[in-house]
């Protein structure tokens, strides 16, 4: 068995590993120890949202997307609380509001699915049916039966 000792710049092992750190290795050298160890800790910028320049994309598309989606919880709440209202004969307003809403965001979605080469057809397909259905909704809620349905509900509450 040979002892390590023998290298005078290294006394924790062969030459070229460095040695353990507080046994005498070479000064301002560490040996990496464990899985990842070595690698640089810090995250290159398409890790980080690709904000590689330091333009700030990274915190407008984050911000842009926290926008989108409290857009559609609130939308939802809109069509959820419009359904409840409208079931119960109480009010089709919010019902109807929150329609247009989503026809508004699926007209949007579906021109710029129509522009773009790489939406498939059934792509399309999907979103002109949510669109009809939006529409639908919009004018079932608007038509004579559904003001007398409303109409009789609001005399019986008195109002």
């Amino acid at each position: 068995m040979s002892s390590y000792s023998n290298y005078p710049e290294q006394s924790g092992g062969p030459p070229g590993y460095g040695g353990l750190p507080g046994y005498g290795g070479q000064p301002g050298y560490q040996q990496p120890y464990g899985p990842g160890a070595g690698y640089s800790l810090e995250r290159p910028g398409g890790v980080m949202g690709a904000d590689d320049a330091g333009t700030g994309l990274g915190d407008t598309v984050g911000g842009l997307l926290v926008f989108i989606g409290l857009l559609v919880v609130a939308v939802a709440v809109i069509m959820i609380w419009g359904s409840v209202l409208a079931l119960t004969g109480r009010s089709r307003v919010l019902l109807i509001v929150g329609a247009s809403l989503l026809t508004g965001f699926g007209a949007i979605g579906l021109l710029g699915s129509l522009g773009d080469s790489t939406t498939t057809g059934g792509g399309i397909l999907g979103q002109l049916i949510g669109l009809v259905i939006t529409i639908v909704i919009i004018v079932l809620l608007s038509l004579g039966p559904a003001t007398q349905f409303f109409a009789a509900h609001r005399a019986r509450r008195g109002h």
